[in-house]
């Protein structure tokens, strides 16, 4: 008497294992995207650290009598900041890096310098890009913009993340 056959066939169990490798292969990156999630993440976090800053800076050029200046710089623990309508300057990351933990290295003239972040900007703009490690260039559309305070407004941070 003859047994009948139990189970997958060689074949059938190789086509289902292709199926599923395929499956895999596509399905996988878009689900897990965790190299740009972490990249926003961080730009998330160096714009609070900003806010952060940026807030109790503030107070402490309203006390001195720095807050309705143009140009103006206060000194904290030794150093000095330069503000703008008592808010930090936008031309340099000299301020940031007295003011959050991180190194800066500015992107145009150092780019194979190790950093946190790296910055680019223009003296004559009344802004600063930041980027992340990974994606120096203003062009990759991964990077957090702080625009300075004007007489009329406070300063802005504006996050892009469409090429993160």
């Amino acid at each position: 008497m003859k047994r009948p056959n139990i189970g997958f066939t060689l074949i059938e169990l190789v086509i289902v294992i292709v199926v599923i490798a395929t499956l895999a292969v596509t399905a996988i990156p878009r689900l897990i995207n965790l190299q740009v999630d972490a990249r926003i993440a961080a730009l998330n976090g160096l714009k609070r650290g900003m806010q952060s800053a940026s807030d109790m800076i503030y107070p402490l050029a309203i006390q001195q009598g720095l807050a309705e200046m143009s140009s103006a710089t206060i000194t904290i623990d030794n150093e000095k900041i330069k503000l703008v309508y008592g808010y930090p300057e936008a031309n340099s990351s000299e301020a940031w890096s007295h003011l959050i933990s991180g190194t800066f290295e500015n992107s145009q003239w150092n780019p194979e310098r190790p950093a946190d972040w790296y910055f680019t900007n223009n003296p004559s703009e009344n802004f600063i890009r930041f980027m992340t490690k990974s994606r120096k260039k203003a062009d990759d559309n991964c990077l957090l913009i702080y625009t300075e305070a004007t007489e009329t407004t406070s300063p802005t941070f504006e996050l892009i993340t469409t090429g993160c």
